[in-house]
């Protein structure tokens, strides 16, 4: 065999190992993607399935809570005046209803008599197995839970009502999960579904509800599922019990994602699912790719030597773009991200286009709480006088909602907002006209404002605004539209009206701030600042 043979057969026979060591390895990489993607969206799927029905526990605590400590509220129950407890909270059950915040108010005589359903007024009196309401009048507690009432599957909080350090009965606020379905599409834009054991809804719920909820659901197996925007086709049950499981039909290939229900007992009574289709990450599709490349590998060995190089340098190329991609999702730089778009119509263009969408719906997830200030209508974060934002309502949400953009390291800027010499108005024309001036101030600030923004009452005359997106010069204009309408604007009294001027201290957030109170403590400093250099005036921070 001569030497050229030699190295002919060497070349060739090491070209061939080489390409197929190389093809090797970037399928392991091909296929770690896949699991890596498979296991962050089950991830994110529980991480927001979970913060979501906190989210509803906290709202349905918050209403359940004010009402169980309304003294009237209190007089009322303890008298048995049933038809006036009624018309004092109807608003408030249309008000939040409509809203989809929930569907159940309810009162409950010790040890566990209805007295009250705000939503069937007319319901006759009868006595409840439920757990956490028995639990809630006997210790007097709160309890928040998932739970199968007689109507319906829903999240609800119980807070007891006392007088006088008596328990008299219980409070149970509740919103139905079909709901809660809804709302989790409308927020992550992914379909979603909810699989009951079949076993504890007869066991709940009445006949006549039992056979409403089976009108609107389909059984499989053991459990009774109802889902949203999801065909009812792609729901395997024997995926349940999985953290992650493949459901193969004609439509594709898809993942779904499974998170476990228990009661307020901790009995599981069902699951949360959500479904994917990851037909374009499939490992099956990869490996064929491969199998594909390798046959025409072995007819065209020369064309394969020649492009072989450019060949495995683009492919190592596309996988790394697909690596950096996914690592700046994890680390939620999404600004990097929009210099990336698919490239090309292939299997990794499909594997990245469906990565930059799944960038997208986290983003959108994080900016959805500048909204959220729509859902919080409930009357315990509401300031009586002015309209606006209580104190109570920074502390709860608000405070949560600058620390969440200065992590993400998202432009927010704060306006301190303080009427000059307001004690003037109250020496002078007394508390009552003062505080005509305050809910007039409540208003015009709001009306100055986008929908986004978020004004709180921070103490007796001064006012906190939060503009969630926007950097120092934006709520520089923000705080000199504000003063302005002030300035211009005439506050009635008695015999006349009444001019008065505000001063503003802006600051905007950095990524240095450790919390709110950094950011807020330099728009008091700018505030102090404008009082000090003549007032009437917004003042940036220095």
């Amino acid at each position: 065999m001569t030497l050229r043979r030699k190295v002919l057969i060497f070349t060739t026979a090491s070209f061939t190992l080489a390409v197929a060591i190389g093809a090797y390895h970037e399928f392991n990489l091909y296929i770690e993607l896949l699991r890596r993607e498979k296991d962050s969206f089950c991830k994110e799927s529980d991480k927001e399935f979970k913060q979501l029905v906190e989210f509803h526990k906290r709202i349905a605590n918050s209403i359940s809570s004010y009402i169980a400590k309304d003294p009237e509220v209190i007089d009322l129950f303890k008298r048995g005046e049933k038809e006036k407890l009624y018309q004092k909270l109807k608003p408030l059950y249309e008000e939040v209803r409509k809203e989809n915040l929930i569907r159940e108010m309810t009162l409950f005589k010790l040890p566990a008599d209805l007295f009250l359903n705000v939503r069937v007024p007319e319901a006759k009196p009868w006595k409840t197995k439920r757990e956490d309401i028995i639990t809630a009048g006997k210790t007097c507690t709160t309890t928040k839970s998932i739970m199968i009432c007689i109507n319906y599957v829903g999240i609800r909080a119980v807070n007891p009502i006392v007088d006088r350090g008596k328990t008299l009965g219980v409070v149970s606020v509740g919103i139905d999960m079909r709901d809660f379905l809804k709302h989790y599409t409308s927020i992550t834009g992914t379909g979603c579904g909810l699989a009951v054991k079949d076993e504890a809804l007869r066991r709940s719920l009445r006949e006549e509800s039992y056979r409403r909820y089976l009108s609107t659901a389909v059984r499989k197996g053991e459990f009774v599922v109802v889902t949203n925007r999801l065909k009812e086709d792609l729901v395997d049950s024997s995926g349940f019990g999985r953290k992650e499981s493949e459901v193969r039909t004609g439509r594709g290939l898809f993942l779904m994602c499974s998170t476990p229900i228990k009661d307020f007992s901790g009995k599981r009574i069902g699951y949360f699912f959500t479904l994917r289709d990851i037909s374009s990450l499939s490992a099956s599709i990869a490996l064929e790719s491969f199998k594909n490349l390798l046959r025409s590998y072995v007819p065209a060995l020369f064309l394969i030597f020649v492009g072989s190089l450019l060949l495995l340098g683009r492919f190592s190329h596309r996988v790394h773009r697909l690596y950096r991609i996914t690592e700046l999702i994890k680390l939620r730089r999404f600004e990097e991200l929009n210099k990336y778009s698919p490239g090309g119509r292939d299997e990794f263009g499909a594997i990245e286009s469906a990565l930059l969408n799944m960038a997208q719906e986290i983003e959108k997830y994080i900016n959805v709480l500048s909204k959220e200030i729509e859902v919080y209508t409930s009357k315990a974060y509401i300031d009586n006088l002015t309209g606006v934002f209580n104190r109570r309502a920074f502390d709860e949400f608000g405070r949560e909602l600058i620390e969440r953009f200065l992590t993400l390291g998202r432009p927010i800027s704060v306006l301190m907002i303080d009427i000059d010499d307001f004690k003037r108005i109250n020496d002078t024309h007394g508390h009552q006209t003062g505080d005509r001036v305050l809910r007039e101030l409540g208003e015009i600030i709001r009306d100055s404002l986008r929908e986004t923004d978020m004004v709180f009452r921070y103490g007796g005359e001064e006012f906190l605004v939060i503009l969630p997106g926007t950097p120092l010069e934006g709520a520089l204009r923000a705080g000199e539209n504000v003063r302005k309408r002030v300035e211009l604007h005439s506050f009635p009294i008695e015999g006349g009206s009444y001019k008065l001027t505000v001063s503003i201290g802006v600051a905007q957030g950095h990524r240095e701030d450790r919390s709110a109170g950094d950011l807020i403590g330099r728009a008091d400093r700018a505030l102090y600042l404008a009082k000090k250099t003549g007032k009437n005036r917004v003042v940036p921070e220095t």
